[in-house]
C-alpha cells in the first residue's frame, strides 16, 4: 500500500494503530523531520489522553526565604571527614 506521509488519513491511522508495521515505522521516521505532522500527532494524543498532559501547578510550595534557608542548611551539612 502506497501512502502519503503528510495526510490526515495517515495521521489518523497512526493514532488509531491501524497502520501496518512498515507504514508505522516510515511514519515515525517522518515525524522526526515534519513539525506539522508531529504537532498533529501530539494534539491528537493530547485529545485522546488528556490525563497525561495535565499542566503542572505554577504555584511554588516554598517561598524564596524558605528555599534560601534550605540551601544554606544543605551547604552546612556537607562536611567531609577523613578517617585514618
Amino acid at each position: 500500500m502506497s501512502m502519503t506521509l503528510c495526510d490526515r488519513k495517515t495521521i489518523r491511522g497512526f493514532l488509531t494503530e491501524q497502520l501496518q508495521e512498515d507504514e508505522r515505522l516510515d511514519f515515525l521516521f517522518h515525524l522526526d523531520e515534519c513539525p506539522n505532522c508531529w504537532e498533529a500527532v501530539y494534539d491528537g494524543t493530547k485529545a485522546t489522553h488528556p490525563h497525561f498532559y495535565k499542566q503542572a501547578s505554577k504555584k511554588s510550595k516554598f517561598t524564596d526565604a524558605e528555599l534560601t534557608k534550605l540551601a544554606a542548611g544543605k551547604e552546612q551539612k556537607e562536611e567531609v571527614f577523613e578517617v585514618a
